[in-house]
């Protein structure tokens, strides 16, 4: 009798000013596995120390940020930027997280249908993620870390997409996006600190997020032919996936 294999522990990187940081190097896809050094993912950067800016760049190589934050959350590069060979991209995805007035959105407890939010975000993000491919397979740019404000809802959106069109496997990428409440208690109080995210709850407990909401995104992106088919009718090439796959895949 099969059984579901065990997730593929993340790999955290454990940096003074940032709390969410890991690469997803070692999901797998089929018979391949993600290389490291590739894609990270994470949470806002800007209160990085430097000691832990030296340690992110040191230890893997970085070139690369993309930041998705909207521009009313005061999004700025990091002092930590200046001087060194990291290209960033500043490409705001839609977060309709915080939309607590939309009744659509809701849930009868009063809180946030992420599964509801998420699938209206990804229905506007195909530009987007598009350009965002475009950005990372350009030569010199990986090892690449795409974040925002918790590297939780439009990170989680953006990466599972790009994993999904490399071909990883969805159990993986649900894993991998579900290991993010394993922080969230350190970036919520990270954000409340820093300004400017009111009305965000901090519980004293770490657990796995519900994988529901980015497994409904992957599984309509399935059903109109897989992301690697999303990203073309949004304007990839052929050549922008292949180069993604070369990239990505061990």
């Amino acid at each position: 009798m099969s059984t579901a294999a065990e997730p593929v522990p993340p790999l955290w990187l454990d940096l003074d000013g940032a709390h969410n940081v890991r690469d997803v190097g070692g999901l797998r896809a089929g018979q391949h596995t993600v290389r490291p050094g590739v894609l990270l993912r994470g949470d806002h950067l800007e209160d990085l120390s430097p000691a832990a800016a030296a340690q992110l760049c040191d230890a893997t190589g970085l070139r690369a940020v993309v930041d998705l934050r909207a521009v009313e959350e005061g999004p700025e590069p990091g002092g930590w930027m200046a001087g060194r060979a990291v290209e960033r991209l500043h490409l705001p995805l839609v977060d309709l997280t915080r939309v607590s007035a939309d009744a659509p959105l809701q849930r009868p407890d009063g809180g946030i249908d992420f599964t509801a939010a998420y699938g209206r975000m990804l229905a506007g993000a195909g530009p987007a993620l598009v350009e965002i491919l475009r950005f990372v397979v350009a030569p010199g740019r990986v090892p690449v870390l795409v974040h925002c404000a918790a590297g939780k809802d439009r990170t989680g959106i953006a990466v599972a997409l790009l994993l999904a069109a490399a071909g990883v496997d969805e159990d993986d990428i649900a894993a991998d996006y579900a290991a993010t409440g394993l922080r969230m208690v350190r970036v919520r109080r990270a954000m409340l600190a820093r300004g400017g995210y009111a009305n965000i709850p901090v519980t004293g407990e770490s657990a796995p997020l519900d994988e529901a909401p980015i497994r409904a995104v992957l599984g309509a992106v399935r059903g109109e032919g897989g992301s690697a088919e999303y990203l073309r009718r949004h304007g990839a090439t052929d050549d922008d996936l292949a180069r993604w796959r070369a990239l990505i895949l061990g």
